[in-house]
């Protein structure tokens, strides 16, 4: 007799136990670009390991070189051009100067480091674009990442100056923003604007430090676009550096049990 009354206790407990087994959870997966191997603190695509494309620009015939550089649960685009040695889209950098003004430092973030104490981050330049593809458990949301400015962007903000360009020194009124989209399956899921430098109804605002910026609203997301836009513009377009550094991007997936 105890020991089917032992065998019941111990039935009766599995069952209990399986009903407040949650129905889900929820996983959290941040990039920080950590896990990106640098040459000489940079890489911007330089070593033609991407895939070749001819194009045209400018009437000239060029080799455009697609790579993803991937992190943790992404992949963020690179373009480089052979011919002109520049790139667009993103690079993975460790570069801190905070002095240099100029193009000639477009890797530096304006901090001493990558977000929270890390070494690596991004660099997000003219328009960049990042994938996130699902896995078994379905699409990946959104919730937030940290931003800074880069400290050619901000040193042209804040002098008026890059190495001889045309950008200006701030002044009432002035403003200087990213513009994130998100998307999934080709479709815009919303976009989450962030001021890099805000001179308006008296403010003197440029970006200095890593900040976390909540994109949440963006949801469940297969894409990101980071564009840009200035009250400095002219002509020939936007004359504030268009750059910004990202590191930390945190999403999340709910999995079911």
């Amino acid at each position: 007799m105890k020991k089917i009354n032992l065998f019941y206790v111990i039935a009766i407990a599995a069952v209990l136990l399986a009903s407040c087994k949650p129905e889900s959870e929820t996983k959290t997966y941040i990039v920080d670009f950590e896990d990106v191997t640098l040459t000489d603190g940079i890489y911007n695509g330089s070593d033609l390991s991407g895939t070749p494309q001819k194009e045209t620009a400018w009437g000239e015939e060029i080799t455009n070189y697609y790579k993803d550089i991937v992190s943790g649960v992404a992949k963020f685009q690179n373009v480089y051009t052979n011919e002109w040695m520049s790139w667009k889209g993103f690079s993975i950098s460790s570069k801190t100067d905070k002095e240099t003004v100029g193009w000639g430092n477009q890797y530096s973030v304006y901090a001493s480091g990558g977000a929270l104490g890390s070494k690596q981050f991004a660099v997000a330049f003219s328009e960049a674009t990042a994938t996130i593809e699902k896995n078994e458990y379905g699409n990946f949301k959104i919730n937030s990442l940290m931003l800074n400015n880069s400290t050619y962007a901000y040193l042209g903000m804040k002098n008026g100056e890059y190495g001889g360009g045309g950008a200006k020194k701030f002044e009432a009124n002035d403003w200087f923003k990213v513009i994130i989209t998100g998307s999934l399956n080709r479709t815009e899921t919303a976009k989450v604007e962030y001021y890099l430098a805000d001179f308006r109804d008296g403010k003197t605002f440029i970006l200095d430090k890593w900040t976390k910026v909540d994109v949440s609203a963006l949801g469940e997301v297969d894409k990101l676009t980071f564009e840009f836009a200035s009250s400095d513009t002219g002509e020939w377009g936007m004359n504030t550096p268009a750059y910004v550094c990202v590191d930390n991007i945190e999403f999340e997936q709910t999995i079911e049990n």
